[in-house]
């Protein structure tokens, strides 16, 4: 369940491979891939094997895991903003069709729940889905208390999210919720990996291995997933 790499780019090039080998046999594949700090390796990584043509994007779809709700595109650290300007406009013959993200400033945010559940289930389903893991142990913004049996859906924002998130952005944003994938979502997904880096993740990476799954704790609920895995540094990876 769990692998331990001797780097950050160690781990973040295993996950490279595992989308490689995905695509290599399903070219039209349904991909998550998390924003935030965490995954920048990754889509640098992803990227380069693009333009190399190791790996080949044409046919391939992705959708978005989460956003704040009230940012769009326009504003730098925007979830939708980083997943474009790292990852998707960057891909080779990636077609704009075939990502759905969703929209934080949608003025029906129930709608847009429905359009990202709908967009899920015409792909039948997630085939890989990379995500981060939270100081507070949420994944995408299903935080703790989190219900394991739902879909896309709103979220109140945790106060360690709310902490932490002045780290994305220039300047202090009053935000409050999120919009994101729900955990029957994420834990249907035929391939999991959670990426951990850095020594500031070894004690929830701890945390969620020694505790059994519990709503309190989000990512405990990989465990009930034979299909997930979490790669971790060795710094990451410190206390287990």
């Amino acid at each position: 369940m769990l692998k331990k790499f001797k780097t950050d780019l160690a781990a973040a090039n295993a996950v490279c491979d595992r989308v490689e080998t995905l695509l290599s046999v399903k070219k039209d594949a349904l991909i998550c891939i998390a924003g935030g700090d965490t995954p920048l390796q990754t889509m640098q990584e992803l990227v380069r094997r693009s333009e190399t043509g190791q790996i080949d994007f044409r046919e391939a779809y992705f959708v978005g895991l989460d956003e704040w709700v009230g940012l769009g595109l326009e504003t730098p650290g925007s979830c939708r903003a980083t997943l474009f300007s790292q990852l998707f406009d960057k891909l080779v013959g990636l077609k704009k069709d075939h990502v759905c993200f969703f929209d934080g400033k949608a003025e029906d945010l129930a709608e847009e729940c429905d359009r990202i559940d709908q967009f899920v289930d015409k792909r039948g389903g997630i085939d890989f889905i990379l995500l981060g893991i939270g100081m507070n142990g949420h994944l995408g913004f299903n935080e703790p208390g989190v219900q394991i049996d739902l879909n896309a859906h709103v979220v109140e924002l945790d106060s360690v999210t709310k902490q932490v998130m002045s780290k994305y952005f220039e300047k202090d944003l009053p935000l409050t919720q999120g919009i994101s994938l729900g955990m029957k979502q994420i834990l249907a997904s035929k391939e999991i990996v959670v990426l951990a880096t850095g020594t500031k993740k070894a004690e929830i990476i701890q945390l969620t291995v020694e505790t059994e799954p519990t709503p309190q704790i989000p990512a405990t609920f990989m465990k009930k997933a034979k299909n997930a895995q979490f790669f971790v540094d060795e710094a990451a990876g410190s206390l287990v």
